[in-house]
């Protein structure tokens, strides 16, 4: 059993839970800023923080979780669900273990796809996620931040241009997944399945190293426009699932079928993840000083 750092609702502020509830405040990087059209501006509280014990093998199982932390029906669900998943992402070996879990995947798909371009882009998307990691380190320790400003720029831009390439890639492996044999449909599922549940963690990762360094523009900016980006992919990989579904039942891929049948669960996950739709939501602006 592990722990985690998520906030202290007992110990905020009744004008900040109020704000939380009805908008006016926004929390960015464990900081209550007061929102823009507000009429107030800055820091309304230095969000406290308490342990809670977290099993590292039950993440998709966080309601005990958020029900621990929601000391007060002030805390929304939603909020409570993206706090407490966010600091599992950026706390715990979490995602390092997935990450692990992916290239062992990877290396299975390496070995049979022989397209060259193919083998490119698992290149790449070994180096961005080994990129995801190093931000997951780099951002548990505040007191950091005047010494890596340029570490964080390098990586900032690092993460938005593989991820790119990763959503490229996911996206010509559902188109090439038409041409592989029943065996490696199964490995290609687990891989696409993979990389698509965990991209929602990056791209959090990645909207929480800018606000740590204080791009809270480009958090927003980052969030909103690679949130569009993955649902597009994410669409696909289910509209491609949902075809070859219709077409076992039509009887003209029996082979398939098996595969997707023992596969339905998995991707039911994915595509209903409310953890991962909770990360990827919208973020408010601050207001960091009145208007003159």
């Amino acid at each position: 059993m592990d722990t985690i750092f998520t906030f202290d609702w007992l110990k905020v502020k009744p004008e900040v839970l109020e704000g939380i509830q009805n908008g006016a405040i926004t929390l960015r990087d464990g900081v209550a800023y007061w929102a823009e059209g507000t009429g107030k501006a800055g820091i309304a509280q230095h969000m406290p923080l308490k342990q809670v014990p977290f099993d590292p093998d039950k993440l998709n199982d966080i309601s005990k979780l958020v029900q621990a932390s929601q000391t007060t029906q002030l805390a929304a669900i939603g909020l409570s669900t993206t706090i407490i998943v966010g600091a599992i992402v950026v706390q715990t070996m979490y995602l390092a273990k997935k990450i692990d879990k992916l290239q062992e995947t990877m290396d299975l798909i390496s070995s049979e796809i022989k397209v060259q371009n193919m083998l490119f882009y698992m290149e790449k998307l070994s180096k961005y996620f080994g990129a995801v990691e190093a931000a997951r380190v780099l951002l548990l320790d505040k007191s950091l931040v005047s010494e890596t400003q340029d570490i964080a720029a390098n990586l900032i831009s690092q993460l938005s241009i593989e991820r790119n390439e990763v959503l490229s890639l996911v996206d010509n492996l559902i188109s090439f997944a038409d041409q592989v044999t029943d065996t490696h449909l199964e490995q290609m599922l687990d891989f696409i399945t993979m990389v698509l549940d965990i991209m929602p963690k990056a791209i959090y990762l990645e909207s929480q190293l800018c606000d740590r360094y204080g791009k809270f523009n480009l958090s927003e900016h980052l969030m909103r426009e690679n949130a569009k980006r993955y649902n597009i992919t994410l669409q696909h990989y289910r509209d491609w699932c949902i075809a070859k579904k219709r077409a076992t039942i039509r009887g003209d891929a029996a082979p398939v079928a098996e595969v997707f049948h023992d596969k339905k669960d998995e991707l039911k996950a994915l595509f209903e993840s409310s953890n991962n739709n909770a990360l990827l939501q919208q973020l408010v602006s601050p207001s960091l000083e009145l208007a003159k």
